[in-house]
């Protein structure tokens, strides 16, 4: 799990200074750049998360969210107005 928190945080890292770069000063160039770049890191930290993340130890029966600690009881039913 230690490379998969070590891509998360650099491509975080690298987006938010992305973000923050025309306030900053950074020529538009190198944002050109940066937003051309982009996309190939988000795509290889999806690739690393995938690889080296670690599966949750619920199904989807079981828990909706993972990070919720809320038990599914199988008798959800979804409001749809008719």
């Amino acid at each position: 799990m230690k490379k998969a928190q070590i891509a998360i945080a650099l491509v975080s890292l690298y987006l938010i200074t992305f973000q923050a770069a025309p306030f900053i000063g950074i020529p538009e160039g190198i944002i050109y750049s940066m937003f051309f770049l982009s996309p190939f890191l988000v795509i290889g930290m999806v690739y690393v998360v995938l690889k080296y993340g670690e599966p949750s130890k619920y199904t989807f029966d079981e828990r909706f969210y993972d990070d919720l600690d809320y038990e599914r009881n199988g008798k959800e039913e979804l409001d749809m107005p008719e």
